[in-house]
């Protein structure tokens, strides 16, 4: 089965009692849950992309035949590489600007001795294209043993270009593989969420059904009734590293209900996942508005959020989570 994503609002029948709805925010939700594998594939490949494969690379100077796509072409044994220069670069154009999270760079995997070609390699991300170190510096790398992958965090820098460049003389770039992750997708999206309690129609789900409830609350947000610590949690099915929460605040009355509110992410369920590690305190929102929090590529299944404190009401009109890479033990080198 092919799936065509058309990037505005649309509906995909995936059986006579499925269906999916996908929106120009590539996010997603089955109106019949029983599916679960089709809701696994499409968050698999909605939540985390590549991006490096779109585009097209360059090198300062080409040395023989290592070309500069080779480090896109998903074989470690295909490496590109310049030859020994002044201040040698990698540039990727992904063609337009996007938010990366992390870069992962592979080195030769059959040639001991060049083990250390790398080491001192800057990795730039930005939007200037000929002066390419001046582009603000994601990561340097200080050593990739043989053939190994290694994951630098870039924490959501924004640009079009991605750079692997080699400050000094006598030097040469040789990455064999090159891969730019940005998050796309909100993982809250299609969740199994719950609250502590529910007021009325404030039901749980109502803070991830991508309305922000500004015509009607009610029916499009969430809240608990007046309570002690008060809590919402999304689980995530997997783990994910995370990096920013946006909460968006209700709109008609009572923004301070927010203030002191804990965005929690972990992997525990003690103490219903609220002693999990906090990512940030929302000191306040104003009525109606998205504010983001970032979480810096924290890692966890559940995220929570929660007020401490008695004679509480947690009310949430949207709760986004956006990050990357459901991360699977043993598969890659994380630096």
């Amino acid at each position: 089965m092919i799936l065509e994503v058309i990037l505005n609002f649309t509906q995909l029948d995936i059986s006579n009692k499925t269906q999916v709805y996908i929106n120009k925010k590539n996010q997603f939700k089955l109106q019949n849950t029983k599916h679960h594998s089709v809701f696994l594939i499409l968050r698999l490949f909605l939540s985390s992309m590549n991006v490096a494969t779109w585009g097209t690379a360059d090198l300062s100077i080409l040395y023989q035949d290592w070309y500069a796509q080779n480090a896109l072409d998903g074989s470690i044994y295909t490496c590109s590489s310049t030859p020994w220069q002044t201040d040698p670069w990698w540039k990727l154009d992904l063609m337009k600007t996007y938010s990366v999270n992390r870069v992962t760079i592979t080195s030769k995997p059959d040639c001991t001795s060049c083990e250390s070609w790398l080491n001192g390699a800057e990795i730039r991300v930005g939007n200037v294209s000929l002066n390419v170190s001046s582009n603000p510096v994601c990561a340097v790398i200080s050593t990739i043993p043989t053939g190994a992958t290694y994951s630098y965090s870039c924490h959501g820098m924004e640009g079009r270009y991605i750079i692997v460049n080699n400050p000094g003389t006598s030097k040469c770039v040789t990455p064999c593989e090159v891969g730019v992750y940005s998050p796309v997708g909100n993982l809250a999206t299609g969740r199994n969420v719950t609250q502590s309690s529910t007021n009325g129609s404030w039901i749980t789900e109502q803070a991830i059904d991508l309305d922000p409830g500004f015509k009607q609350p009610s029916s499009t947000c969430s809240s608990t009734n007046v309570q002690t610590n008060p809590y919402w949690r999304v689980d995530l099915s997997y783990i994910y590293r995370v990096s920013r929460v946006v909460i968006t605040n209700r709109l008609d009355c009572c923004p301070e209900r927010i203030n002191g509110a804990e965005i929690r992410i972990g992997n525990s369920l003690e103490n219903n996942g609220n002693n999990n590690p906090i990512c940030a305190v929302i000191s306040s929102i104003p009525a109606g508005v998205s504010s983001t929090y970032i979480c810096n590529d924290m890692e966890g299944r559940y995220v929570n959020l929660i007020i401490p404190g008695d004679s509480r009401i947690l009310t949430l009109c949207e709760v986004e989570v956006y990050g990357e890479g459901v991360i699977k033990q043993g598969k890659s080198s994380y630096k």
